[in-house]
C-alpha cells in the first residue's frame, strides 16, 4: 500500500487554521500521515490537537540563505514560497503520494479521486474555472484568472517519482526570488508559475470536479444546494451535480467574512444558506482552536530584531540584493547592526521606481509629473537608439 501524506503550511499566527484542517483530514483519511509546517515557530507550550500530526519548521527544510529568504517576502508570500521545499522534504521521508492543502481549507469527504489520480499521474492540479463565466460587469471575469493563475496552487498532489522531483526542483527555483505579488507584472506568488506546468512536465492530471477545491470563485460557476446523500460528504452541500468534498475559505475569515465580495459579486452568502452554514461552523471551529491566542502571536518574520515593523521597500531591497544591503547575513538583526535600519530608511525614497505596481500607485508617477517623466524616458530611449544606429552604420 502506498504511503500517503496530507500536508499544510502556515505561519504561527494561523496555527488554529491548521488545527481545524488537520482534524477534518484525520476524520476522512485515518491512513494518511498528517504534516503541519510552521514557517516560524509557535511558543513551546503550543501542542497539536490532532493525534499523529507531525510538525516541521521552515528552518528545517534546507532552504539556502534562510534569513535572506524569509526577509524578502511578506508572511503570506513566504508561506507560498516554502511549498515546494516542504513537499520535497516530505517526499524524502518515503511518502509516495502527497497532497498539499492550504491552511484555510476544510475537508468534508474522502479525497479518493485525488489519490486515485496519483496512482498513475505524477502531478494533480485543480483549475479555478470549469465553466465559462457570464460576460457582464460583475466579478470575476475570465481575465482575473489570466492574472492570478489558471490552477489553484493551494491544492495539488504529487507522486514520488522522477517527474515530480524535477517539478519541485523547478518550482523551488522559480520562487527563490520571484514569489511576490505584482499583478501589474502578471505575477502572483507561487501560483502563477503553475500555469506552465502542464506544458513543461509530463504526467499531469487536471482534476475537473467542482466539489473539490471549491471557493468564492465557484459561486459564479455552479449552484450550491442541499445534498440528500451524505455517503460521500459530511457537508450536506451539492456543487452543480457534485458533492462538496473540500471548500477553500479564502477571503472568508472571521475578521472579514465578506471580503470575498471584493473578488466575487454575483452571489452573497445570504443567498446560499447551505454554504452560509458551513462558513458559520468553520468560524466557530477556528474560535475553539484558539484563534485569539494565535493571532496575538503575529508572525515572527514581520518585524526586525528591535520590534520595528518591516516595510515593503526593505523587503524589496533585500530581494533585489541592493548594494546597500548585499552581503548582510541577517537582514533582521538591527540590534547588532543599528546602521542597517538607517540604511533601510534611506532606500525608501527610491523604492517606488523598482516595481511597476508601486509606480502605478504612486502620486509621483501620475499627473503632469508622471507624464513629464515618461516623456523624458521616451526621449532617452530615442537618443540611445540613434547612438546605436550611428555606431552600426
Amino acid at each position: 500500500m502506498s504511503r500517503r501524506a496530507i500536508v499544510t503550511l502556515v505561519t504561527r499566527n494561523f496555527a488554529h487554521y491548521a488545527q481545524v484542517l488537520m482534524a477534518s483530514c484525520r476524520a476522512e483519511h485515518p491512513e494518511a500521515t498528517l504534516f503541519v509546517c510552521y514557517a516560524d515557530r509557535p511558543p513551546a507550550d503550543w501542542h497539536e490537537t490532532v493525534p499523529g500530526t507531525k510538525v516541521v519548521y521552515g528552518d528545517e527544510l534546507g532552504v539556502p540563505d534562510w534569513k535572506t529568504f524569509t526577509f524578502q517576502y511578506t508572511p503570506f508570500e513566504l508561506s507560498c514560497a516554502l511549498k515546494p521545499h516542504l513537499l520535497r522534504h516530505v517526499m524524502s521521508h518515503g511518502y509516495d503520494e502527497i497532497v498539499y492543502l492550504d491552511g484555510d481549507m476544510q475537508v468534508y469527504g474522502p479525497l479518493a479521486s485525488v489519490f486515485e489520480a496519483l496512482g498513475t499521474s505524477s502531478l494533480v492540479l485543480t483549475p479555478h474555472l470549469l465553466a465559462p463565466l457570464p460576460d457582464d460587469d460583475e466579478r470575476p471575469h475570465e481575465q482575473a484568472f489570466l492574472v492570478s493563475g489558471t490552477y489553484n496552487a493551494g491544492f495539488l498532489g504529487v507522486r514520488s517519482d522522477a517527474t515530480s522531483r524535477r517539478f519541485l526542483g523547478w518550482w523551488s527555483s522559480m520562487v527563490a526570488r520571484r514569489c511576490y505579488t505584482d499583478l501589474a507584472a502578471s505575477l502572483f506568488v507561487d501560483q502563477k508559475w503553475i500555469d506552465l506546468v502542464p506544458g513543461l512536465f509530463e504526467g499531469v492530471h487536471v482534476l475537473r470536479d467542482p466539489g473539490l477545491n471549491a471557493g468564492h470563485w465557484t459561486l459564479s460557476q455552479f449552484r450550491f444546494g442541499p445534498l440528500a446523500d451524505m455517503s460521500r460528504t459530511r457537508s450536506g452541500v451539492e456543487v452543480g451535480e457534485s458533492p462538496l468534498v473540500l471548500f477553500h475559505f479564502s477571503r472568508m475569515t472571521p475578521a472579514s467574512p465578506d471580503e470575498y465580495l471584493t473578488s466575487q459579486t454575483r452571489v452573497r452568502l445570504a443567498d446560499v444558506p447551505q454554504l452560509e452554514r458551513l462558513v458559520r461552523d468553520y468560524h466557530a471551529a477556528l474560535e475553539t482552536a484558539g484563534r485569539a491566542r494565535c493571532e496575538a502571536w503575529g508572525c515572527a518574520f514581520a518585524s526586525l530584531s528591535d520590534g520595528t515593523r518591516i516595510q515593503p521597500a526593505w523587503r524589496e531591497a533585500v530581494r533585489r540584493r541592493h548594494p546597500t544591503v548585499a552581503g548582510v547575513a541577517d537582514p533582521f538583526d538591527v540590534t547588532a547592526r543599528p546602521e542597517l535600519l538607517r540604511a533601510y530608511r534611506r532606500l525608501e525614497g527610491d523604492a517606488v521606481a523598482w516595481r511597476r505596481d508601486w509606480r502605478l500607485k504612486s502620486p509621483r508617477q501620475r499627473g503632469m509629473a508622471g507624464r513629464v517623466k515618461k516623456a523624458k524616458t521616451k526621449l532617452k530611449n530615442i537618443l540611445r537608439a540613434l547612438r546605436v544606429s550611428r555606431k552600426s552604420a
